[in-house]
């Protein structure tokens, strides 16, 4: 049981780490401003990644719960089931929180390009990013 937490933990971790560099990488790319449809495609690529990575996020989650369970049906201990997904839940905490961090510089990010497409892709992108899907639209 505590092998499937510390892979969970691993896949976690590299998920969150993925998406919260990329957020910084674009942040840093564009300083902080949506000056052309570059920039704003290289902001849609980030959103892509987040949402990407979200809903995997969710699908291994509930392989990991049907897991615990599965090895709970098995003979396993209940507490030590729930001892590994409380240990899960404080360690991706911190880690959601932080990446909430970089994601809210990417939304509060300043567009000042000539072309107001852009502004309005960018603001139709933020919304977007709010409902479950697994990527923006084409």
């Amino acid at each position: 049981m505590f092998i499937i937490l510390i892979v969970f933990l691993g896949i976690a971790i590299a998920m969150h780490g993925i998406s919260s560099w990329k957020n910084i990488q674009v942040y840093k790319e564009t300083n902080g401003v949506i000056r052309s449809q570059i920039d704003l495609n290289k902001v849609k690529e980030a959103i892509n990644m987040s949402m990407r990575l979200a809903m995997i996020y969710i699908g291994l989650f509930v392989v990991f719960a049907v897991l615990l369970v599965l090895a709970w049906l098995g003979g396993e201990p209940f507490q030590r089931g729930a001892f590994v997904m409380l240990v899960f839940g404080i360690v991706t905490l911190p880690l959601g929180l932080a990446g909430k961090h970089f994601e809210k510089k990417i939304r509060n990010m300043n567009v000042e390009a000539g072309d107001p497409m852009v502004e309005q892709k960018f603001l139709e992108y933020l919304k977007m990013w709010d409902q479950p899907r697994f990527q923006l639209p084409e």
